[in-house]
């Protein structure tokens, strides 16, 4: 019976660890600011059987984001006219997925760089 309840014991002690030191849970902690670098590197991505190239789109973004408007709502206007100039272009290469994604990731850029 011991050693059950040791056991039981050092399982629950291994996955409490395990979250131990990660920002962003239940106490509402922010995530950590996102970089240029990180944007291009989420935005990018290997070319999906439709054939779509995700760099020109992120190329796109990560040009806007590397001056990108000071305050927040600015940056989200940004990002949602970036993504409207790139919208026709994409609708019919099988890229609107990806474009989808690059201006979620925009909005996000804009969210975790503004820290009020």
């Amino acid at each position: 019976m011991a050693v059950r309840t040791s056991f039981w014991a050092a399982v629950l002690l291994m996955l409490l660890a395990g979250c131990a030191g990660q920002g962003g849970g239940l106490g509402g902690d922010k995530p950590p600011v996102m970089t240029v670098t990180d944007y291009f590197e989420y935005c990018s991505a290997l070319p999906g059987p439709n054939a779509c190239l995700s760099d020109p789109i992120c190329n796109r973004f990560k040009q806007e984001l590397s001056q990108p408007p000071t305050a927040l709502s600015a940056c989200l206007t940004m990002c949602r006219k970036t993504g409207d100039d790139l919208y026709v272009a994409n609708l019919t290469n099988g890229c609107a997925g990806i474009l989808d994604r690059a201006i979620d990731l925009c909005d996000q850029f804009c969210r975790r760089r503004d820290r009020s």
